[in-house]
């Protein structure tokens, strides 16, 4: 549905909460990874505690997930054509995960593992594998503590966050996207009370399109900041980092436009995960692009903001909702940077100890900085709406899960413009300890 590469870390306590942390704090493994047709369309619970480790978990699962989708191109009837795709397909997604988290005092390593394959009935050029490796280590040193990610994805792009390539069907929709990225972070001083932190993060992205490679970026961001715990208000926290972003494949006379990019960020952040009714995240702040960026066609300085709550209204029910903006690369299209703002919520409700039915609606919109690149078919900008209706089993060490969903696209230019209807069956068993 409408995930995005940014929206994995939110940021928090004035840093950033890694991947691999967000994902186990809390001992609930990711429906996204595990049943990915439609669960990745949920906004997720926070999980976890603001200073607590995660407790002790050893998880290991398999899953099987198969998805109707109408509209496997993303785009109108001649969008379909110029990326010979089928329109009405069925996919199969087979994985195969561990989870783990292992705390120690102080000290934990965590670490998620999801392998598998995803294969189209009718577009076998869209089959590939899906990989999702993440570990994170949280360290006691001295006075300061020490968090740390990796994390490694590949996967077939979604054809939603690629534009199309002229004359070139197979490189317009067969796009394996990989990420690779690290992330350190020190705080020093009292665990309640007022701690300085630095963090530093790189990530790069690779496509394996030939089209798509001078979009493969390089971006390397550094923080610092100030942050105030109390064991009854939570973290509060002011944070100041850059991003560069370096596009070292296109040619350096600027004749598919600027090699590098650089946004800066001033902000605040609160964390409030105390095992209340009610749990928080939230940050905001003020984004700015770097003065060397002039060549840029679109200027997308403004507020960002991450702000995710999940309160239980009832023993049977839970409702969590996310909005956030933020600026990132833009990789499968053929521009600088994007602004993605989106807005979501989803209500669960448990009918019974094994049955539970949940709904999900959000919308996103994107930005795009498309700057001195004379594509065509560039997509300037987009705004998207998923609902997503779900029903699911659980018994013992087995879950089955029933999803419909709609989704709808109204993009710059036209030929990006879609809608259609999604059916998802999966089936997940798990071993735990």
């Amino acid at each position: 549905m409408a995930t995005r590469r940014r929206t994995d870390a939110a940021v928090v306590a004035g840093g950033v909460v890694t991947r691999a942390a967000a994902l186990v704090q809390g001992g609930v493994l990711s429906l996204a990874l595990l049943m990915p047709a439609l669960a990745d369309g949920q906004t997720r619970p926070i999980d976890g505690h603001t200073f607590n480790p995660p407790p002790r978990k050893i998880t290991l699962s398999v899953a099987s997930d198969l998805l109707y989708d109408t509209n496997v191109a993303h785009g109108t009837e001649t969008a379909a054509r110029l990326r010979d795709i089928e329109q009405e397909d069925v996919r199969s997604t087979n994985v195969a995960a561990i989870d783990l988290a292992l705390p120690a005092g102080r000290a934990a390593f965590t670490f998620l593992g999801v392998v598998g394959y995803d294969a189209y009935a009718r577009n076998d050029q869209l089959d590939r594998e899906r990989i999702d490796l993440s570990a994170g280590t949280k360290l006691p040193l001295a006075f300061c503590m020490f968090d740390g990610d990796l994390h490694y994805a590949r996967a077939q792009s979604d054809l939603a966050d690629l534009s199309l390539v002229p004359n070139a069907p197979a490189e317009a929709a067969a796009n394996a996207r990989t990420d690779r990225r690290a992330d350190a972070r020190l705080a020093c001083g009292p665990a309640i009370g007022i701690r300085p932190f630095v963090s530093l993060g790189h990530t790069e992205t690779t496509n394996s399109a030939a089209a798509r490679r001078f979009q493969d970026v390089s971006e390397t961001r550094y923080a610092a900041g100030l942050s105030y715990a109390n064991p009854v208000v939570g973290v509060v926290s002011l944070v100041a980092r850059r991003a560069s972003f370096d596009y070292d494949r296109r040619p350096p006379d600027g004749s598919l436009g600027s090699q590098r990019f650089r946004v800066s960020y001033a902000g605040v952040g609160f964390d409030r995960r105390l095992g209340a009714r009610l749990q928080m995240t939230a940050s905001l702040g003020y984004a700015w692009m770097g003065e060397h960026d002039a060549r840029s066609g679109r200027r997308l300085n403004g507020l960002n903001w991450d702000l995710a709550s999940t309160v239980r209204l009832a023993d049977r029910a839970q409702l969590t909702v996310r909005t956030s903006r933020a600026i990132d690369a833009a990789t499968g299209t053929f521009a600088n940077l994007v602004r993605t703002s989106s807005y979501a919520g989803t209500i669960i409700y448990a009918l019974g100890p094994s049955v539970r039915v949940d709904a999900t609606a959000s919308l996103m919109t994107r930005a795009f900085d498309a700057g001195a690149l004379p594509q065509p078919f560039q997509l300037i900008d987009d705004r998207s709406q998923d609902y997503m209706l779900g029903l699911e089993y659980r018994r013992a060490r087995a879950r089955v899960r029933l999803a419909a969903a709609y989704r709808q696209r109204d993009a710059t230019p036209d030929l990006y413009d879609y809608s259609g209807f999604l059916l998802s069956l999966g089936v997940r068993y798990a071993l735990e300890r």
